[in-house]
């Protein structure tokens, strides 16, 4: 049977008591103080994690708020790019198009102006040649008869200048005291000289003694006559009345 003394026994229990204290003291409370203070690391840490999650959470949510707004303003500048597109290429085909109609009708235009040109020079050929035509007939089929019927209506005043342009012929003879040059179309004889000389004499209203001329044959007028003193002319020939036909037809 197991004898136990009262005084090893609160001995063991004094001796267990300051173990525990001892243990307590150094082992325990350290210990604990070392897995307090891990809890509080990884608290710490959770808590660091946590709101990292929640910051990355925040920038995702963040970024995919940006991203759709990203997408909705790509697609409206690419709407507004296509708009744009379209109103340009529309403009661009208008001014084509107005650019186009502008070219065709100065085109022609300036085919109906070359056209214009071209049947006036064909009118003015034609009527030329149909004058120098008419001219030349008349000078191969009644040349002689013809000028004889001028030089006689010059003779008798019938064709006489008149006016301002018998003004000037009469200052021209003062001028020139009489001199003048006579062109006619064929040679004329000594007689039809004279005469000449009278009807200028008495058209002017001088003596014929005071009117000395100097008769020129110029075929180009292909009937009649021509008088010239100094600068003043006066045409009484068939090219002139050829001419003024000509001009005439030219004007309707």
């Amino acid at each position: 049977m197991l004898h136990f003394q009262f005084s090893t026994i609160v001995f063991q229990i004094v001796n267990f008591f300051i173990l525990l204290a001892v243990l307590t003291w150094f082992l325990y409370r350290p210990l604990l103080q070392t897995m307090r203070r891990r809890e509080d690391d990884i608290a710490a840490r959770l808590r660091d994690a946590e709101e990292r999650a929640r910051r990355a959470d925040a920038e995702r949510a963040q970024l995919a708020e940006e991203a759709v707004q990203a997408r909705a303003n790509a697609e409206a500048l690419l709407t507004r790019a296509q708009a744009e597109a379209t109103q340009t290429r529309q403009r661009l085909l208008d001014q084509t198009k107005q650019e186009a109609a502008r070219y065709a009708e100065e085109a022609h235009q300036r085919i109906e102006e070359q056209e214009r040109a071209v049947r006036e020079r064909l009118e003015d050929t034609v009527r030329k040649t149909a004058v120098a035509m008419a001219g030349s007939l008349i000078q191969q089929a009644a040349g002689p008869p013809v000028h004889r019927a001028l030089i006689e209506q010059l003779l008798t005043g019938t064709l006489a200048p008149e006016g301002i342009q018998r003004d000037l012929l009469h200052r021209a003879v003062s001028r020139s005291n009489g001199a003048m040059t006579v062109e006619v179309a064929y040679p004329p004889s000594p007689e039809l000289t004279e005469r000449i000389r009278e009807a200028i004499a008495r058209l002017l209203g001088v003596t014929d003694r005071r009117v000395e001329i100097v008769v020129r044959v110029d075929p180009s007028l292909r009937a009649g006559a021509r008088i010239v003193v100094e600068d003043v002319v006066v045409d009484l020939s068939l090219n002139r009345i050829l001419t003024e036909l000509e001009h005439k037809d030219a004007s309707h």
